[in-house]
């Protein structure tokens, strides 16, 4: 969690921040061209940063008893009003790069994470300042970290964040992480105690993402503690709004594991409640079999044929649905298939199903193939498989309540997710 104090331990020494700086171009050039033509800030110092939104939130005041914020009455904010940007000079100064090298050699991953969380509430700061009443904001979640490429310790790195997405609370902040090119920003640029003459232009920027992270920040009154309404954002070019939309997507999700996750562990922490008749736990519908390949299942290139492997799928997947509903199914649609290796004669072919998503009389069935070679006892991931199926017209009683898989963990949640993915693309 983040208060309001976070950046105080956030060393100056560390992060060197520039507010609407000039970013790569796989963030949107209209967000980048209008943080060049209507930021002034010019600060280096994340103690800073916070000090100056303090004081800005701290001169507007507004009645305690007044819902309305100046998200209102401002009409919303802009992306590029959130943007920020900041740099790791591990190149530029050995002494940093000490204190983020671990006993491999390699960056402290804890580290950056704990930077990264930092500047997202710097960003959502931003996007808040200028509120009737001082704000709180704190870290409710993060998203989905991608480490794109490792780190390295020897380059300057550039960190950035803004907000593409915004609830009646909370904030999605996008953060991407780069490589600054060698010798083109002077280390006195750099210098946290001194501001910068110009903004870091793009043609320093080597344009290759190493991460890419979404925090979701959310904010809170600083006296009532309850949760305040922010700017809206303003949605300008086709590029923000699909960016919008997938923060809406992203919110839609975690809402459904979020509502998932409570009705799980109410069946699982004292006092349990009885779990109904039609709940079924995810892992409770597993099934495997295991099949030898043989040369006449081969196809003109001397490996197995595909229709062999999709037909084994299929008769596990049915089996597997078929026990969880107790009903004879329809088969409705075979998902995105993608044979990543072929399948040699005499392979041993491990299937794994299990029911990963419920609608209704409707379901969706996973099956993973792992390819095992006897010789060398290696495996490999060969195919997966997503089944959809619907209890045939016949088994249909008007009224009945249809089984449902219920996920137990976080993992499961994930499968429920994808499985529901599947089923809405049918």
């Amino acid at each position: 969690m983040i208060a309001r104090n976070t950046f105080a331990r956030f060393s100056p020494r560390r992060f060197i921040a520039t507010a609407a700086a000039n970013v790569p171009s796989s963030v949107l050039p209209e967000v980048r061209q209008k943080a060049l033509a209507t930021s002034k800030l010019r600060v280096h110092r994340m103690t800073d940063q916070l000090n100056q939104l303090r004081a800005q939130t701290s001169k507007i005041t507004g009645s305690p008893s007044s819902p309305s914020t100046s998200a209102a009455l401002s009409g919303g904010k802009k992306m590029s009003d959130s943007f920020v940007q900041a740099f790791l000079p591990f190149r530029s100064d050995p002494s940093l790069r000490e204190e983020y090298v671990n006993s491999h050699g390699r960056i402290r991953v804890g580290k950056v994470l704990e930077d990264l969380d930092a500047l997202a509430a710097c960003s959502a700061y931003l996007h808040c300042s200028g509120s009737a009443r001082p704000l709180t904001i704190v870290t409710a979640s993060v998203d989905r970290i991608d480490m794109l490429h490792e780190v390295p310790l020897n380059e300057d790195i550039s960190v950035f964040a803004y907000v593409t997405y915004v609830g009646k609370s909370s904030m999605e902040v996008t953060l991407q992480m780069e490589t600054v090119l060698p010798d083109s920003i002077a280390p006195e640029e750099m210098d946290p105690f001194k501001y910068s003459a110009q903004k870091v232009s793009k043609d320093k920027l080597s344009g290759e993402l190493l991460l890419n992270a979404k925090f979701i920040m959310v904010a809170r009154d600083s006296e009532t503690q309850k949760a305040a309404s922010v700017h809206q954002l303003l949605l300008e070019t086709n590029e923000e709004r699909a960016l919008f939309r997938q923060g809406a997507e992203h919110k839609a999700q975690m809402t459904l594991v979020h509502n998932l996750y409570k009705e799980y562990m109410q069946y699982l922490e004292q006092p349990k409640k009885a779990t109904p008749d039609n709940v079924v736990w995810m892992r409770d519908t597993r099934n495997q079999t295991i099949n030898l390949t043989f040369p006449q299942d081969r196809n003109l290139h001397s490996k197995i044929f595909g229709g062999f492997l999709m037909r084994r799928a299929y008769e596990l997947s049915i089996v597997t649905g078929m026990a969880f509903s107790t009903k004879s199914l329809q088969f409705r649609a075979l998902d995105d298939i993608t044979f990543r290796k072929p399948v040699e004669i005499g392979a041993i072919l491990d299937l794994h199903s299990q029911v990963v998503y419920t609608h209704g009389a409707d379901l969706v069935v996973k099956v993973v193939a792992h390819v095992v070679d006897p010789a060398s006892k290696r495996m490999f991931l060969s195919n997966e498989f997503w089944f959809t199926f619907t209890v045939a017209q016949e088994e249909r009683v008007e009224g009945e309540v249809y089984n449902r898989i219920m996920p137990r963990s976080y993992n499961d949640c994930m499968m429920y997710l994808e499985g529901k993915r599947r089923f809405e693309g049918v």
